[in-house]
């Protein structure tokens, strides 16, 4: 009787025993699936930054052109926009190069935030590039050219003064009515060329070419 009683005691603890030790493993598994998940998402968050412009917070040059390429593949693409901002050397010899920065980093929020399924670069300096997946009307790009040009208050940390900037930009323009659209550097050329008509004509003018 004896011999039994401490046998199903033993038992009883070895039970209590193998199901600490399995509650201690998972907590370790759950531990390490946290952490790979954290390595993963900071992985992720690097990759993300390294195809980001630090400024402006848009896509880089190379990221847009590659993400454009999908959409147009995917016939997502109705319009592409050359976006140069006009007179910006002055913003920065009358209020400084941080007081320039401020307005590119604006104007970067103002593209990066568009809530028409707009993809938006920074393709350098001032010079931006949109690809709509519409083909806009003018009153579209009106309002475009109007959220760019809204005014913009300014401070720097050397000189913490309100400043006022009035953006003005020049928009190039590119169109296609085919059912396979031209591939992303024929379209980066003719929004360019759209936008130095653009340029020519006064700035703060929004131009249009078909493909």
């Amino acid at each position: 009787m004896l011999t039994a009683t401490a046998g199903a005691f033993g038992y009883g603890l070895w039970q209590r025993h193998r199901r600490h030790l399995e509650a201690r493993k998972l907590d370790e598994a759950r531990e390490r699936t946290q952490e790979l998940q954290a390595e993963v998402g900071k992985f992720i968050a690097q990759v993300e930054a390294l195809n980001r412009d630090g400024l402006t917070g848009l896509l880089t040059r190379d990221q847009w052109e590659s993400e454009a390429a999908v959409l147009l593949a995917r016939g997502q693409a109705q319009a592409m926009l050359w976006i140069d901002l006009d007179r910006f050397k002055d913003v920065n010899s009358t209020f400084g190069h941080l007081a320039g920065n401020a307005v590119l980093a604006e104007i970067g929020k103002r593209l990066r935030t568009r809530d028409d399924g707009s993809l938006a670069g920074r393709f350098g300096g001032d010079e931006f590039v949109m690809i709509l997946p519409y083909q806009p009307a003018a009153a579209a790009l009106e309002q475009i050219s109007e959220q760019l040009c809204t005014p913009i208050t300014v401070t720097t940390p050397l000189d913490p003064t309100p400043k006022t900037v009035t953006p003005s930009a020049s928009i190039g323009v590119a169109l296609w009515s085919t059912a396979a659209p031209p591939g992303v550097p024929p379209l980066l050329d003719l929004s360019d060329r759209a936008m130095r008509v653009a340029k020519k004509s006064g700035g703060c003018v929004t131009m249009t070419h078909r493909a």
